[in-house]
């Protein structure tokens, strides 16, 4: 198998990280993609059912999903902290807090600015993962001293910042442009995938969307369900009027009725208030725009988020069974490769 800067840095055996999503990367999955040779990396609200909006009642509960990987594997995995703006800080603090005092060996850092944590959590000794969709981005975290940055392409499903770079671009842009790892994120769910990012310069994938459709998440059944009849013409790109990460999204009621709203020019206050009782929420608020989709179960009037490659997913499988495929198969492009003309040094 090909290592890597970051399979060697991380101690794993294959350059593979699950991506976090909120609510539904819990400790089950997690634990299962570490023990496969991975990176499992548990999301904000990990394993979680219900909000809370005490930031002390958060942090444990995040403490608790960690005690739980562990009582599972031995194996490193990572934490998400998605930077709170204003009074929602509180809450990524929280996290920053209990990643130090469980010495959490990697946090992967999105939705701000890479200065806010960097520091304080290298100064514990833990990696740093930083996220970002441009190249100006991606040097800016390397200057504040992150690890890595993982490059988020367009084609993701959530998190896909204010510009409609593709993987396909970014990645490489950024391998040349800074010195420490690139990870590549952004519509990649097998083998193939796998391949063409390492071919890009990446050194290690970020895939959320298979790890959603697997026995270990804790997705509601119906979305599950959902993303493993959705076909390639049925996704849509939201949230390009809000002046916030732009969102992927199975096309449902809701979502084809906010986009319609964005192509009319609708204001963010009617924007804002069509979304109000749904998956999508207001910058800032606890309760994050994946709640009532993936806990409750709602697929019409929510917000599924998924990356653009959900057609190749048609199987529900294991988190074990996900890794081992990319890894098998990964073998099988190479020689395909090879037969064609192109040799491995």
């Amino acid at each position: 198998m090909i290592k890597t800067r970051i399979s060697q840095m991380l101690g794993i055996e294959y350059p593979i990280i699950q991506a976090p999503m909120n609510w539904i990367s819990g400790a089950d999955l997690v634990s299962a993609v570490s023990a496969a040779g991975g990176l499992g990396t548990l999301g904000p609200n990990a394993g979680q059912k219900t909000p809370a909006n005490d930031e002390k009642e958060v942090g444990e509960r995040l403490r608790s999903q960690i005690k739980k990987v562990r009582s599972i594997t031995d194996k490193p995995f990572a934490i998400n902290i998605a930077i709170g703006m204003g009074d929602a800080k509180k809450f990524s603090d929280a996290f920053v807090r209990v990643i130090i005092e469980e010495k959490v060996p990697v946090a992967v850092v999105s939705m701000g600015a890479p200065q806010v944590y960097t520091k304080e959590l290298k100064d514990k000794g833990v990696r740093v993962f930083h996220t970002v969709t441009t190249v100006k981005h991606g040097k800016r975290a390397e200057a504040e001293g992150v690890d890595a940055v993982i490059a988020e392409g367009y084609e993701g499903g959530g998190h896909l910042g204010n510009d409609d770079h593709t993987t396909m671009c970014l990645v490489p842009e950024l391998a040349d442009a800074v010195k420490i790892p690139v990870i590549a994120g952004g519509g990649i769910v097998d083998s193939r995938g796998f391949i063409a990012a390492l071919a890009l310069g990446a050194e290690a994938v970020f895939i959320g969307t298979r790890f959603l459709a697997t026995r270990e998440s804790d997705a509601h059944q119906n979305v599950k369900d959902m993303v493993l009849k959705a076909s390639e013409a049925d996704t849509i790109v939201l949230g390009k009027n809000l002046g916030v990460s732009m969102v992927r999204a199975v096309k449902n009621e809701f979502s084809q009725k906010f986009h319609e709203m964005e192509l009319g020019h609708a204001s963010l206050g009617d924007l804002y208030n069509l979304q109000e009782n749904h998956a999508m929420t207001k910058p800032g608020y606890l309760v994050s725009r994946m709640y009532p989709t993936f806990c409750l179960g709602d697929t019409v009037q929510g917000v599924v988020s998924v990356n653009d490659a959900v057609g190749l997913i048609n199987e529900l499988i294991s988190a074990r069974q996900v890794v081992e495929d990319i890894v098998k198969g990964s073998s099988a492009v190479m020689r395909r490769l090879e037969e064609t003309g192109i040799k491995r040094k």
